[in-house]
């Protein structure tokens, strides 16, 4: 964990500025500040998160032609020697001064709903745009306290970071451990006495799969959630479990980070809100026609925060960032979003037009039917996919995670109270926990190999009842449901790496084991290394439930 009160340093390297800087570097005082000191001194930067894979980092470089690639030693055979500058974890990097800054601010490359990384180029006129614009909605108050649990690839890392210190707030910066166990995310909001925290819903509901009475969220002042559809059952539980002015946050990349906003805490619904300043959204329909209040159609947002375009991509960004035929002189970005005016002029976001799909001739809106399940109580976040079970057949499934398993028969009939028969899915399944993306969203592409909520009953080969003790008998169940349904044939030698286990589902093993037995894993416990086979793990639960 880093406190940043304000950017300063000793040791500075000075480089000019011809071309766009890549930035990859770990999360500590060297990523924040060079940041904060390419936007001052307007350069534009490159922000690469150093777990993306190596092809990927060095097509940006190549799309971007960036001009150097600021980076740990530690991380020298990735580069070209030439075009490297290596700076220490407390090194403050500075820019010559030059009279013209850039127009733009930083490219972001992002997969987006397509998966094809694209570089949005951000212009320093959107960035500043978007910074006046929240600060004028949401109380960023100088000497406030910020949580920082964001990757830098994601956009919104800059809100918890470089617009915090711009606007004179302290930042605490979570490490890699801090940003993925809900258990050190919870004491990192504590210990530091954080007043606001901004997350996606995923994230606040790993950690409310942790810390279920909040306790760690008494203090905070605001919280804001975006990224995802913000399910009405979180909402209810935020207000239920903090004093914390909830906000509800919409916008895409393409428009600088975020574009409306909505305050929930006086709330008992879901909606994006309004714009920021400076900031028009039109709702339109297929012909690109402007549709009156209460009309559902595409999500066009127009104003100071549209980007440039996308680097290398000119038919992708005329294809994206168009003109409407009744707003001639309009420049507007085309969200692919679902949404309508309400009555009382705030918006609703109801999807994305790529999460429809027809099942038998009919049209159907997945997120359509996961907001209705998000309002059944108990459900705590749900996600319907449509996997193939045959080339001309769909199957409509729902997976959700909640304290305990709910009645299908009672799911159904409230969803058939809602929606037309043939959006009821066929399958329901209570999974531990949803996978999410290194953004902290959840991954839609892995709902499948989420692992379905069983006891331990059961789960043990007989050869192995033997073997074990009550308590090792009760983890060894835990960890086997857990990675259950892939990994039926555990055993006790098996090792983590052999089944795959990957640093999301090992923290979900520790939450699992944790929240079973009533412990907390030591520090130093909490890598994969620390526990070469399943026996091990057991044997560290077997240790810390008896005290030995």
């Amino acid at each position: 964990m880093i406190s940043i009160k304000k950017i300063k340093g000793n040791n500075k390297k000075v480089i000019n500025r011809d071309a766009p800087i890549a930035l990859l570097l770990d999360r500590n005082i060297a990523l924040i500040s060079t940041i904060y000191n390419c936007i001052m001194k307007g350069i534009v930067y490159i922000p690469i998160n150093p777990i993306m894979p190596y092809y990927q980092i060095h097509q940006i470089l190549l799309d971007t032609k960036a001009s150097k690639i600021l980076t740990h030693k530690k991380y020298r055979k990735k580069f070209n020697e030439e075009k490297v500058i290596y700076i220490d974890e407390n090194e403050t990097v500075d820019f010559r001064e030059e009279s013209n800054k850039s127009e733009l601010a930083y490219i972001l490359y992002t997969s987006g709903t397509t998966g094809i990384p694209k570089g949005v180029e951000v212009t320093r006129e959107g960035l500043f745009n978007f910074i006046e614009g929240i600060s004028e909605i949401i109380d960023f108050s100088a000497g406030k306290r910020i949580a920082c649990f964001t990757t830098v690839s994601f956009d919104i890392f800059i809100l918890e970071s470089i617009m915090a210190l711009y606007r004179g707030l302290v930042v605490v910066l979570a490490n890699e451990d801090e940003q993925r166990n809900p258990r050190l995310m919870a004491k990192l909001i504590q210990d530091n006495e954080v007043d606001m925290v901004q997350m996606t819903p995923s994230r606040m509901q790993l950690l409310l799969n942790y810390d279920k009475e909040l306790s760690c969220l008494k203090n905070v002042k605001e919280i804001m959630i975006g990224g995802e559809s913000f399910p009405l059952s979180l909402l209810r539980r935020l207000k239920e479990k903090t004093n914390a002015k909830i906000y509800n946050m919409y916008g895409p990349t393409e428009t600088t980070i975020w574009s409306t906003v909505s305050n929930l805490t006086q709330k008992d619904r879901i909606d994006i809100g309004r714009p920021i300043k400076n900031t028009e959204v039109y709702i339109v329909d297929e012909s690109l026609s402007i549709l009156p209040e209460g009309q559902v159609g595409e999500i066009c947002i127009a104003g100071k925060g549209l980007a440039r375009g996308y680097v290398g991509k000119n038919d992708l960004t005329i294809e994206k960032f168009i003109y409407l035929p009744q707003k001639p002189d309009v420049r507007v970005y085309r969200t692919g979003d679902m949404g309508r005016y309400l009555p009382d002029g705030d918006l609703e976001y109801l999807g994305r037009t790529d999460n429809q799909l027809k099942i038998r001739g009919h049209r159907i809106e997945l997120e359509e039917i996961e907001s209705h399940l998000n309002q059944i109580d108990g459900i705590h976040q749900a996600v319907v996919i449509a996997p193939e079970i045959s080339e001309t057949n769909k199957m409509l499934q729902a997976f959700y995670t909640s304290d305990t398993t709910l009645d299908q028969k009672e799911i159904t009939d409230y969803l058939s109270s809602k929606l037309p028969k043939y959006m009821i899915p066929v399958r329901f399944k209570r999974v531990e926990s949803f996978i999410q993306t290194a953004n902290g969203k959840l991954d839609r592409k892995r709902v499948l190999e989420c692992e379905e909520t069983k006891t331990s009953d059961g789960l043990l080969e007989e050869s192995n009842l033997s073997e074990l003790s009550a308590v090792s008998q009760k983890a060894f169940g835990v960890i086997k449901s857990t990675l259950a349904p892939k990994n039926e044939d555990v055993t006790l030698e098996t090792s983590l790496g052999e089944v795959g286990v990957d640093s999301i589902t090992f923290v979900t093993l520790v939450v699992a084991l944790e929240g079973e037995f009533n412990f907390e894993f030591d520090d130093e416990m909490l890598l994969i290394t620390a526990f070469p086979t399943i026996k091990s793990m057991i044997d560290y639960v077997e240790s810390k439930v008896h005290g030995a």
